[in-house]
């Protein structure tokens, strides 16, 4: 059964545990939503979901990285590594369902082998322990537990709202889609009054390593 923290002190105590916090968290995605403010509907319809996933990353590491923490990015995936190596947060868009402690949210898009293999580290760490779930490693961030920062964007009458939660995912799901946790941490959602909404309802590609589609010269 996933582990659900949703209430205020529950949601703070729990962060705080990981060495993170509501504010600080929440002051990256209003970063990264200002930067998507920057598109207009003469821009590629995923830009906005790009860019909103790509300052999230951004915003985490410079909120963090003077804490302690590091950047890196295996296999392509960009992530923030807690101080003590043990763990690594990376980000996602999420299905609707995303930030409803009753739902259980997915990924919004399917996923590609190195975001899959991350997710089964996290499997084997459930299942066996710290020391069986941990391959050689070969570059920083490999082989360690990551949590997802999902989020999901929905119109609302004066504006956007954005949902959030950052959630450890315990098994690959279906379709390379993530929709297992072991853990999720529903942090408040945040309005935002009008700004940038044509698009609101496509998070965008969030280029961490995709469906993997073999190429191979024809003979």
């Amino acid at each position: 059964m996933t582990v659900v923290h949703a209430e205020n002190f529950p949601v703070r105590n729990r962060l705080a545990e990981l060495g993170l916090s509501v504010e600080r968290i929440e002051d990256a995605l209003r970063k990264a939503e200002s930067e998507r403010n920057f598109c207009t509907p003469l821009d590629p319809v995923s830009l906005p979901g790009n860019i909103f996933w790509g300052r999230t990353i951004r915003f985490l590491r410079e909120t963090y990285i003077p804490d302690g923490w590091s950047s890196a990015s295996p296999s392509n995936v960009p992530l923030i590594v807690a101080p003590s190596g043990n763990f690594a947060i990376t980000a996602s868009s999420g299905s609707p369902e995303t930030g409803y402690a009753a739902l259980s949210p997915s990924t919004r898009y399917a996923k590609g082998n190195a975001v899959m293999k991350r997710v089964e580290a996290n499997r084997q760490l459930l299942l066996f322990g710290e020391a069986e779930a941990e391959p050689e490693q070969q570059d920083a961030g490999d082989g360690i537990p990551t949590w997802f920062l999902l989020y999901h964007h929905s119109k609302t009458d004066q504006g956007t709202r954005l949902h959030a939660e950052l959630s450890f995912p315990n098994d690959t799901g279906s379709r390379g889609k993530i929709s297992s946790w072991y853990e999720r941490i529903i942090l408040p959602w945040i309005d935002f009054e009008g700004g940038f909404t044509p698009f609101v309802d496509e998070d965008g590609d969030d280029g961490d390593g995709g469906i993997d589609i073999p190429i191979e010269r024809l003979s």
